[in-house]
């Protein structure tokens, strides 16, 4: 066989639009079916900002969901929302919830100052001496403070009028916070 008949140039030009062709269609179909309505049901609960999706681990195919909240009345409520809404979208998909607020270093402060109390009450299970510690601190601050307990999660909401600051924290130690 002459291989020297084959126009090589155009060859390799036509697998590497094929390449690109396949790729830019499989981002296309992508962006369409997942990650746009994803993205659009999230912003639809009641004090998300924005929504944005990464998805940079490849090997773990796990997907990063960074939500901005607004001041939001109920942090608990609004968290278990969104969750509700990636799993309803992404199935069993593995995913990581970051939520973004728009804390100040005067509360970014004053959680350093009660994370121990916090901790502490996770740890025993006495969460009504650690939310008296954390109030009776919040008051003196100037801070508004909402702790919410369920079976999974500890959620703090500390606000002032100038910045909000969210924590979800499980209360499985351990947890890796991937589900």
């Amino acid at each position: 066989m002459n291989w020297q008949k084959y126009n090589w140039s155009i060859i390799i030009i036509s697998v590497l639009f094929t390449f690109a062709a396949a790729s830019s269609s499989y981002y296309f179909w992508q962006q369409h079916t997942m990650t746009k309505p994803l993205t659009l049901a999230i912003e639809e609960i009641e004090g998300v900002e924005a929504v944005t999706l990464n998805n940079q681990d490849k090997a773990q195919t796990v997907l990063e969901i960074h939500v901005t909240l607004s001041n939001i009345n109920n942090l608990q409520t609004t968290y278990e929302s969104i969750n509700h809404t990636i799993k309803t979208n992404i199935g069993t998909k593995r995913y990581k919830l970051i939520l973004n607020d728009h804390k100040t270093p005067a509360l970014e402060e004053f959680y350093y100052s009660i994370h121990h109390q916090i901790f502490e009450g996770l740890a025993t299970g006495n969460f009504s001496t650690m939310y008296n510690s954390v109030q009776e601190k919040a008051i003196a601050s100037d801070i508004k403070v909402q702790v919410y307990i369920d079976t999974n999660y500890l959620y703090l909401q500390l606000t002032t009028a100038t910045g909000n600051l969210y924590q979800v924290i499980p209360r499985q130690l351990d947890d890796k916070e991937v589900r």
